[in-house]
């Protein structure tokens, strides 16, 4: 039987042959459009995008010129998609080569769809072409988004108002992009994978070609010999010179090496379009519900023309409870008339602002919508919130949320250890002033109890008092729904161990006062034993700070056993973190040190937790600080103080936010 040959997939070339009908056609039609070429591909793994703004057909004179549109175009559109950083807007340079100086007009882009805007693109090396049509007569943009190799569509309508301003003109220009690349996440994230394989592919092939010469035989010289005394040729592979083979493995080489760190690049920046497909989803979404939102208050303000404000609150959730004296109240309100006055009352008390809170008549009148953001002081107990508002005509609205302010402060339990004076082991300099430093941040800014927190410095640090404050004091306090703190700074150890559950081969210690090298078995604190300690402590809300390290490297807060030096794995920071609520935040990574500085007389990762837990991590500016935000800060200023030699962990997790400190 007969084998059919294998079916080759042609689409690609069907689809270049079908855009080179569709332009030869389109230029048989009008003055023949002449495009340039761009003199050598761009190297770059990210997407390139060729971005055209035109304004179409219009009966009147236009309010913003075709030019400052176009760069306008470019600067927003250059602007969201250098944020998501995975592509790259072909410069307006690179168009001009392609297309000329001179502008051609809508139709002959628009012209047997948009056929001359994907040849322009693909002559650019561009995998997408955007682009952005304004029809001022009819007051609408069209956002259109095509693969140059597939020539697939998408696209998004936005309507505008005559006379809007610039802030609303921009804010419609990224919704409509968050909205574009929402739908088109699937087949571009199918395009990075594309180029990924394609890279691949080249790789191989090179790789391929390399093992090829190496197995060539060289190339002899040898004397002619007469032809009489020549034997028949013999077919053998091609040979070639030791320099050749030499000069193109290197060049091949170098070429891999290349294709290498494209390959590298790619799958990172498919990471980001994976992410950012996510996050354009979720927008996406978001802006759905507002427009649905906005609508329903269009709908009730167009009921009536005597209809009361309308209130919508974003925040805080009705029956929310929280554990720190304030929430950020937010929200809007619309009125068809205008609006005079916004009141917001906690327990029918008004907070002290004004009665025209945020709101400023201009020379059109009241203001028809107002969106608001106030921090507001919570009483102990159950706090009623009350927001009113009133329009011009007399009209007024109410809206009223109920938040628990549950004060967790008293209930907050903690130990502080700071060693830097041992007698059998190199004394440190900075450890007691860092857990005096903590300590006071605990009792002075966030007013837990002293009674409450345990303060051993040197001397009072030893082991059987450290395995009776946290093995049986934290015990015998701490509940179920208090929190937990240990902080601890001064030296770590290691001891080989070949039973070790952490397949490093090292059992890890915390030095006590009276520790002896010589039998750390008996003089330390295995961190074995804290993890059973963890166990013993019922609070599902546990955080272990400690600014020591396991490393065997010479210098900072870590001694170093026999000589060894040291080769941690961080699987016993996972095991000991293991549990509901146990979060642990160590001051250095596997083979670090914990450094200490002069300069600021600390450890430099003390020092910057406190920093933090003062406000300097607290990115959302929300008054508080959780673990999260904390571990952010300090793992940008800690590498940045030690030159890159010092990179701080964290393991655990916990449900919610887990709020270190609170800084108003």
């Amino acid at each position: 039987m007969k084998k059919k040959a294998p079916v080759k997939d042609n689409s690609r070339a069907v689809a270049g042959l079908m855009v080179g009908v569709l332009l030869l056609g389109f230029m048989a039609g009008c003055a023949e459009v002449k495009l340039g070429t761009l003199p050598t591909p761009p190297q770059t793994s990210m997407l390139r995008v060729f971005v055209k703004a035109i304004t179409g057909e219009t009966r009147s004179p236009l309010s913003t010129p075709h030019e400052i549109f176009e760069q306008s175009t470019y600067m927003v559109a250059g602007g969201f998609l250098a944020y998501r950083g995975a592509y790259k807007v072909v410069p307006m340079e690179e168009v001009r080569q392609i297309t000329g100086e001179e502008e051609l007009s809508s139709w002959r882009w628009s012209r047997s769809n948009w056929a001359l805007a994907l040849e322009v693109a693909r002559r650019l090396y561009a995998e997408y072409a955007m682009i952005v049509l304004r029809v001022p007569a009819e007051n609408y943009q069209e956002f259109i988004l095509i693969n140059v190799d597939t020539g697939k569509k998408f696209e998004v309508m936005n309507r505008f108002a005559r006379g809007e301003s610039i802030e609303v003109w921009k804010q419609g220009y990224r919704d409509s992009f968050v909205k574009l690349f929402a739908a088109a996440g699937d087949d571009i994230l199918a395009t990075a994978n594309r180029k990924s394989r394609a890279v691949a592919g080249e790789l191989a092939a090179a790789r391929k070609e390399i093992q090829e010469l190496a197995k060539a035989p060289a190339k002899e010289t040898t004397p002619d010999r007469p032809a009489k005394d020549k034997e028949p040729a013999v077919r053998e592979k091609p040979s070639v010179s030791d320099a050749d083979k030499d000069a193109k493995v290197a060049a091949l080489e170098a070429k891999l090496a290349k294709l290498m760190e494209t390959l590298v690049q790619l799958e990172e920046m498919k990471k980001q379009i994976e992410e950012q497909k996510k996050q354009s989803d979720t927008l996406a979404k978001e802006l759905a519900e507002k427009e649905a939102r906005e609508k329903m208050l269009l709908s009730k303000l167009e009921d009536s023309s005597k209809a009361a404000p309308v209130i919508l609150l974003a925040s805080p959730r009705e029956e929310s409870a929280v554990e720190v004296g304030f929430v950020q109240l937010s929200g809007v309100i619309e009125d068809e008339k205008g609006l005079r006055q916004l009141e917001i009352y906690v327990n029918d008390k008004p907070l002290a602002k004004g009665s025209e809170r945020g709101i400023r008549p201009t020379a059109e009148g009241a203001p028809r919508r107002l969106e608001f953001m106030e921090r507001v002081s919570l009483d102990k107990g159950t706090n009623r919130i009350r927001v009113r508002a009133v329009d011009t005509d007399g009209l007024t609205a109410e809206k009223t949320v109920t938040v628990q302010y549950v004060e967790r402060l008293k209930n907050v339990w903690a130990v502080v250890i700071g060693i830097d004076q041992y007698p059998n082991i190199r004394q440190l300099r900075y450890a007691v002033s860092d857990a005096r430093l903590f300590y006071d941040h605990l009792v002075k800014a966030n007013r837990i109890p002293a009674e409450n927190v345990v303060l051993l410095l040197n001397q009072e640090a030893t082991l059987t008092r450290i395995r009776s404050v946290l093995g049986t004091d934290l015990k015998n306090k701490a509940g179920t729904d208090d929190m937990v703190l240990i902080y601890f700074a001064g030296h770590g150890a290691t001891e080989r161990d070949a039973q070790s559950p952490d397949g490093d081969g090292l059992e890890k210690y915390l030095l006590p006062f009276e520790a002896d090298l010589n039998d750390l078995y008996a003089t330390a604190l295995p961190m074995e034993e804290l993890s059973r300690i963890f166990t013993r402590i019922r609070s599902e809300r546990l955080v272990f700070i400690a600014d020591a390290c396991y490393s065997g490297a010479s210098g900072g807060r870590t001694i170093g056993v026999g000589g060894m030096r040291a080769s941690i794995s961080e699987v016993f920071i996972d095991r000991i973190a293991g549990g509901k609520g146990r979060v642990i935040m160590t001051a250095s990574g596997a083979n670090e040190v914990s450094a200490e500085k002069d300069d600021l007389r600390h450890g430099v990762f003390t020092y910057y937790l406190v920093e933090g837990l003062k406000g300097a991590a607290d990115t959302d500016r929300d008054g508080v600080v959780t673990v999260d935000e904390a571990y952010t800060y300090v793992s940008r200023q800690v590498p940045a103080a030690t030159a890159q030699e010092q990179h701080p962990v964290k393991k655990g997790t916990v449900e919610g936010r887990l709020i270190l400190s609170i800084t108003q």
